[in-house]
């Protein structure tokens, strides 16, 4: 069996539900190196005094960060050059590793893959990245290039076990993100209209800034655990995705409601365009008829044959990446 590396951020303990499928897939020859694994040291006494004395004498609260992103690049660099010969290596969340980095990775493979699950375009510094990849596969098909080796590849529902307990619902729609100034205005507008017709929410934003509810809309400086976030899911009839302007790329979102069989709403009507698509479970905002919301979230979901659904899985994504 061949040997794989996989290289990424582990932003939001993804990369541990990564390792929880290929245990569950009887993977064990997968390996990871994670962004920022090791916890910031100072290098000497007197690296430790000069962020003291700048951030008192000088006001510069961002020599620490300075420090931190050398330290987590020296080391990163450390690693890769003490690595063996992988068969493969996987990199995710390019845009946290430089150009140094991932050129001594190119040295340690036959086989370097990238996969973005963000667009190029708000993630510009990816771009002279692609140099050094033999793939890289894209999540927006507007960012699609194969004559420069960039591949279309959606993103993923993960099938590890999990409890088959059935939830009670408790909400008609459920929203988590991240505060974003653009998303929040039609968040909000979405919020009050569910609120006059009567359709319970659910609404988190996570926000580092302490900020009070606005309406329905709760924030939160918590990161939600994954399985917290599925237990909203599994509680809700339906799910709502906000798109970016940057991309047109399907979030996770999605995978998660094809996989727990929930509706979506969503303002993303390039979604039509995909093989899951069905108008009894997926309400395009600005298209679809707003007075038949409500008819909308009470009538059944539209079951997704077994061999589509089965697409958009951690295993196919996965043997994509790696076959």
């Amino acid at each position: 069996m061949s040997r794989i590396l996989i290289i990424m951020h582990n932003y939001a303990g993804i990369s541990d539900l990564i390792k929880r499928n290929l245990k569950d897939l009887h993977y064990d020859n997968v390996d990871f190196m994670l962004y920022s694994e090791e916890k910031f040291r100072y290098k000497n006494l007197g690296e430790k005094l000069t962020n003291l004395y700048r951030k008192i004498f000088l006001g510069d609260k961002k020599y620490k960060e300075k420090l931190r992103a050398s330290f987590i690049e020296n080391t990163l660099l450390q690693k890769a050059r003490n690595l063996p010969e992988y068969d493969t290596i996987l990199m995710m969340t390019t845009e946290f590793f430089s150009d140094e980095f991932i050129s001594v990775i190119r040295t340690k493979t036959k086989k370097l893959i990238g996969n973005h699950w963000d667009g190029l375009k708000r993630t510009p510094s990816v771009y002279p990245k692609l140099k050094f990849f033999d793939k890289f596969f894209v999540f927006d098909p507007d960012d699609v290039d194969e004559q420069k080796n960039i591949f279309f590849l959606t993103n993923f529902f993960f099938t590890f076990d999990e409890t088959n307990d059935s939830a009670k619902i408790e909400n008609d729609v459920f929203y988590i993100g991240t505060y974003v100034e653009e998303r929040f205005k039609a968040l909000k507008k979405i919020s009050e209209t569910l609120s006059l017709k009567k359709i319970s929410q659910k609404i988190l934003l996570f926000n580092w800034d302490k900020r009070e509810k606005d309406g329905e809309i709760v924030f939160t400086n918590d990161f939600l655990t994954y399985d917290e976030n599925i237990k909203w899911v599994k509680s809700s009839k339906a799910l709502l995705d906000l798109k970016l302007k940057e991309h047109n790329g399907l979030s996770f979102r999605f995978f998660e409601a094809l996989k727990y069989e929930k509706k979506i709403i969503t303002d993303n009507p390039h979604v039509k365009n995909y093989d899951f698509y069905r108008k009894e479970n997926i309400f395009i905002i600005g298209e679809d008829s707003e007075r038949e919301l409500n008819n909308f979230i009470e009538t059944s979901y539209f079951e997704i044959p077994l061999e589509i659904k089965n697409k958009y899985n951690f295993e196919s994504w996965f043997k994509t990446l790696t076959s």
